[in-house]
């Protein structure tokens, strides 16, 4: 970077006063000729102006000069050639020409010697080099003046002869002038190239320093780099950067290419002038120091360094270090280095400041991730806290939710989501209340309630209370629910799931009912059975002889009806109970239906039309055909009375699979293959009030007079005891659909072709032991049974017929008795009589409930049976099929 220049001598005239040079420019253009004439009068010449050639020609006529400087190209007809040929030629061709150029064409010089030019100047030009080429021309024109030779010289320039005489000398100076002239501009560029490579220099070393600084991290780094690089610089030999320590101090940091004397830790430090500057504020740019108390104190070799420039580390207001850098050869730095250097300074402040916020933001980060750390080790301590709280309280199942002063959820335990099918986000948020029933005055209790507990205007509720949550699939779980004032305005609900619960009670309050009217039932079905035995029986015996007309008939069949009524409240009592004894068969639903069809017809009348769409291959069932038929003839009978005006009646069968995902919204079902039976009427539907009684017994939407409330209730408990279920789907005005599923026996299974009733009573001749302690029913037997043919035997309870029994020395074929009696039961009777008699068939007749014949017994695989009431027909009818049917073991047919 340092350099020594010289400037260049400037050239003088000497002339004073009227003996001034006198100098014609001839320039068009104005702000050259403006600087030319300038410079010349500068100078000591009188200096005339022309604007274009004709003017100088003009000029040139009426006067005469020392010299004449002329521009080549100009505007008109008379360029600087033409005025230089027309002034040779003329009086004044003694004066020398200067001509100005731009061109660099070498033809431009053979073009001057053919024009008679003395000299050459290219532009652009130093005006001290117009100066002097103007005094030596003058001062040889002089000298050629006092002694101009005769001879000639020949001389050859660009392949062109030329002859220099007395009168032709001008072309010497000419040549001489364009030697100086390339000469010059030759060393012009020279110097040029190596303020460029100069340049160059600077520019890669300023890249470097900026490149190399953008990577370092550290003070020390960027010390260490920046005075590294700044040797790069050109004309920088050594050097050392300090930094700023406290108020007053400074630490040397970085040194390079130090002598050895100023090596040692204690050679740098102290005071010394460009610190004290720099501390006075008196230091914002870089300065050379000259004579460096630092320099001069070092003891030993310093190899003769004296100077220094210190460069200020500068930060906004504040400065933060300082580089010493020594200059090569002991030179100083220019203006233009000091500059460059002024840059490089704010570099490495820059990127001071730079490393020194890294490294405390560095700090700040590990600050900040220790305590992210231990932030996040501590988190996942309370969120597994969280999740053993979750799991814990998802095991016990009881749901947990939390709500503020307005009532909204903050939390909610995973247990809502196996609860209530909702995920706990999906309540987050919501409000307290908007879980409750659909009922709007109910919502706006608990919430008015919910509210006042969080704001604390009134204490939680102290005894835990039940409401009913709607859950996501739309049911409605009842939750036993356990409030507690939380921290702050939270209130802690602490609900657990009690409709389990109540279902069960419900069905447990449902089976209390049934017993009591089942227990009413079976209590009166024994002697009222008998009773209404004895009254069909007899009328059945008096209707069937012809001689008996008249109102006397009519009257009798009266009774007839009124007791088949009779016994069908009776059936029903026991049926809606599950006490009645049920005589399952292998059936395919589709025949009972098919028998049933015509009886449909007649019940239903002529405005309800019945259609019927049977599955072609129905699977079997085990049912009771009579008990199946109560059942359809119960929901047409409901239907009939749902459709006042008329309408639709369909019934339909299936074979259908009931999976899981059925069971999800069916409790009490077995998942696996069922038979369907559904009726489906077009009448006026229900709504869910409605739907919840449905089957409980006495429960009937009709008039007083105009049902029993037996019905449904009946239908539900034939099911049940069949081991089916039903299932009902109904809406207000769009009828009601009645689903009953029994299970399907497996592939094979054979449904038995149903008998048909034979209208005369069926006869036989074998000897029958009647145990029956009702007088009336076992003398309606008795004489049925004779008029049959049969030789009857009668005993009043089984102690007597024991004694008949072991009395009677013929064979007795068939036991006839009542399942519950006095003293010995049916089933001890029998059981005593097959051990004298194992031939003996046994058929049991009974009015009770299952429940009584279960207990007695009865039931077994193999076992007859008759359920009283029973007409004389059916009584004769059924001994024949005993008598008749395959040999089975003794007492357990």
């Amino acid at each position: 970077m340092p350099r020594a220049r010289a400037r260049p001598r400037k050239a003088t005239v000497t002339a004073t006063g009227e003996n001034k040079p006198t100098v014609l420019v001839v320039e068009d253009s104005p702000t050259q000729a403006e600087a030319l004439v300038a410079t010349l009068e500068d100078d000591g010449y009188d200096a005339t102006l022309a604007r274009d050639g004709e003017t100088a020609v003009r000029i040139l006529q009426e006067r005469g000069f020392d010299l004449v400087i002329s521009d080549i190209v100009m505007p008109g007809e008379v360029d600087g050639y033409e005025l230089c040929r027309r002034l040779k030629a003329g009086p004044h061709r003694e004066t020398p020409v200067v001509l100005l150029t731009s061109l660099s064409d070498p033809m431009d010089i053979i073009h001057g010697l053919e024009a008679g030019a003395d000299n050459f100047l290219t532009k652009p030009y130093a005006p001290e080099h117009l100066l002097e080429r103007l005094a030596v021309l003058l001062t040889t024109r002089r000298a050629r003046a006092r002694g101009r030779v005769r001879a000639g010289v020949t001389v050859y320039f660009m392949g062109r002869q030329f002859t220099v005489t007395s009168e032709r000398e001008q072309i010497l100076d000419l040549l001489v002038s364009t030697f100086e002239d390339a000469v010059r501009q030759n060393h012009e560029l020279r110097e040029r190239e190596a303020a460029l490579a100069r340049s160059q220099k600077t520019l890669a070393g300023l890249y470097g320093i900026a490149v190399a600084l953008n990577g370092c991290t550290t003070e020390a780094e960027v010390a260490e780099t920046a005075l590294e690089k700044a040797m790069e610089l050109p004309g920088v030999r050594a050097g050392w950067l300090s930094l700023r320590e406290g108020e007053t101090g400074f630490r040397v940091v970085a040194t390079r290419n130090l002598p050895p004397a100023l090596r040692a830790p204690e050679a740098l430090q102290g005071d010394c002038l460009c610190q004290r500057k720099l501390l006075a504020g008196e230091l914002d740019q870089v300065t050379n120091i000259l004579e460096c108390e630092r320099l001069q104190q070092a003891r030993g070799e310093t190899r003769g360094l004296r100077y220094h420039a210190t460069v200020p580390l500068w930060i906004r207001d504040r400065t933060v270090g300082v580089l010493n850098l020594v200059a090569a050869e002991q030179g100083l730095f220019s203006d233009d280095d000091r500059t460059i250097l002024y840059g490089v300074g704010n570099q490495i402040a820059t990127a001071l400041e730079r490393a020194r916020l890294r490294e405390h933001l560095e700090h700040l980060v590990d600050q900040r991730t220790a305590a992210l750390t231990a932030e996040i080790a501590e988190r996942r301590r309370a969120e597994e806290s969280l999740r053993l709280s979750d799991s814990i309280l998802n095991q016990i199942g009881n749901l947990v939710l939390v709500a503020d002063s307005n009532g909204l959820i903050r939390y909610a335990s995973p247990s809502v989501r196996t609860v209530l099918g909702y995920d706990p986000e999906d309540v987050m948020g919501d409000a307290w209340w908007t879980l409750s029933r659909e009922d709007p005055d109910e919502r706006a209790r608990e919430r008015a309630a919910a509210v006042r507990v969080a704001r604390g205007e009134v204490p939680p509720p102290a005894e835990p209370y039940e409401r009913a949550v709607r859950a996501r699939d739309g049911s409605l779980r009842w939750i036993l629910w356990n409030d507690s004032k939380g921290p702050g305005d939270f209130v802690i609900g602490v609900g657990y799931d009690v409709t389990e619960r109540k279902t069960l009670e419900e069905q447990f309050r449902q089976a209390q009912k049934m017993e009591a009217v089942g227990r009413l039932a079976g209590g009166v079905a024994h002697d009222f059975n008998n009773i209404l035995t004895a009254i069909i029986g007899y009328s059945d015996l008096l209707l069937a002889d012809p001689s008996l007309a008249g109102a006397a008939r009519n009257d009798l069949m009266e009774v007839r009806t009124a007791a088949d009524r009779a016994a069908r409240l009776t059936r029903q009592l026991l049926a809606f109970s599950r006490k009645q004894v049920l005589q399952p068969q292998l059936l395919n639903l589709n025949d009972v239906v098919s028998e049933f069809e015509a009886m449909l017809h007649r019940l239903l009348g002529e405005d309800i039309r019945l259609a019927t769409a049977l599955a072609p291959d129905l699977g079997t069932v085990e049912a009771d055909p009579g008990q199946l038929e109560q059942v359809i003839m119960n929901l047409a009978v409901n239907a009939r009375d749902a459709m006042p005006e008329g309408g639709k009646l369909t019934i339909e069968t299936g074979n259908v699979e009931l999976d899981d995902e059925y069971l999800e919204t069916h409790s009490g079902v077995t998942p696996g293959p069922y038979v369907l039976l559904a009726v489906t009427d077009t009448g006026h539907g229900m709504d869910g009030s409605v739907k919840a009684h449905l089957f409980e017994p006495f429960f009937t939407t009709k008039e007083r007079g105009h049902g029993t409330g037996l019905g449904l209730a009946t239908v539900h408990g034939i099911v049940n005891q069949s081991g089916g279920h039903i299932w009902v789907y109904s809406e207000p005005t769009h009828g009601t659909t009645f689903k009953i599923y029994l299970p399907r026996l497996k592939e094979g299974a054979v449904a038995l072709q149903r008998e048909k009733e034979q209208p005369e009573l069926a006869a036989g001749w074998e000897t029958v032991l009647l145990v029956e302690d009702d007088p009336g029913v076992r003398k309606l037997v008795a004489s049925t049974l004779g008029k049959c043919g049969y030789r009857v035997l009668e005993a009043e309870d089984g102690a007597a017929a024991g004694a008949l029994a072991r009395s009677h020395e013929g064979p007795i074929h068939l036991l006839l008795t009542d399942v519950v009696m006095p003293g010995m039961s049916g089933r001890s009777t029998a059981e005593s009589l097959v051990q004298s008699r194992p031939d003996a068939r046994v058929l049991y007749m009974s009015g009770y409930t299952d429940e009584a014949v279960t207990r007695h017994g009865i039931l077994e695989a193999g076992i007859h049976l008759i359920q009283k009431p029973f007409t004389p027909g059916a009584l004769a009818r059924r001994v024949r099929q005993v008598l008749d049917a395959p040999a089975a073991p003794a007492g357990g047919e």
